[in-house]
């Protein structure tokens, strides 16, 4: 996102040069720089210690299985927002959160941060943006993935370090 005016005052935003960044889109009445930035966000890969997967259809439309995702909160770490998504959209009980990688989603604006988190499998209570989810293998949650999602990259990288 780029700002063209001070979210704090609202005056109009002039160009400044900020160190080694160039022009950076400054209020001169707030003495301060609006660096754009996208908003950060998790995806989950939820596998039981059984090595199922859990994968989501979102209730807003999407019709092909997701992993878990959502934005992080200001204040919390990527961590915390991992088991909140997880446990607000499932239900599940998260034990533990490996980063796997980062990646820019330009379609939204957003940095999306992967983990893989270990789940304790249970029949998910799910909330009203979640219309369904289900258990699979991995292997059949790759296939159940669309082509390109990054599900699909999360799988193959947790498969990897599970060896």
């Amino acid at each position: 996102m780029t700002f063209e005016y001070c979210p704090k005052c609202g005056a109009k935003l002039v160009p400044k040069q900020i160190g080694d960044e160039g022009d950076v889109p400054y209020c001169d009445t707030c003495k301060r720089p609006l660096f754009p930035f996208s908003y950060p966000c998790v995806i989950c890969l939820c596998v039981a210690e059984d090595g199922e997967v859990l994968l989501i259809k979102q209730s807003y439309g999407i019709i092909r299985y997701v992993c878990v995702a959502g934005y992080i909160k200001s204040g919390e770490s990527a961590e915390e927002a991992c088991v909140r998504e997880i446990a607000e959209e499932t239900g599940l009980e998260v034990r533990s959160v490996h980063f796997l990688y980062s990646k820019y989603y330009d379609k939204h604006d957003n940095l999306m941060l992967a983990f893989a988190c270990r789940v304790n499998k249970a029949q998910p209570k799910l909330s009203g943006e979640v219309s369904e989810a289900s258990w699979f293998t991995p292997d059949a949650a790759y296939d159940a993935l669309f082509e390109g999602a990054y599900g699909r990259d999360m799988l193959q990288m947790w498969k990897t370090m599970s060896k």
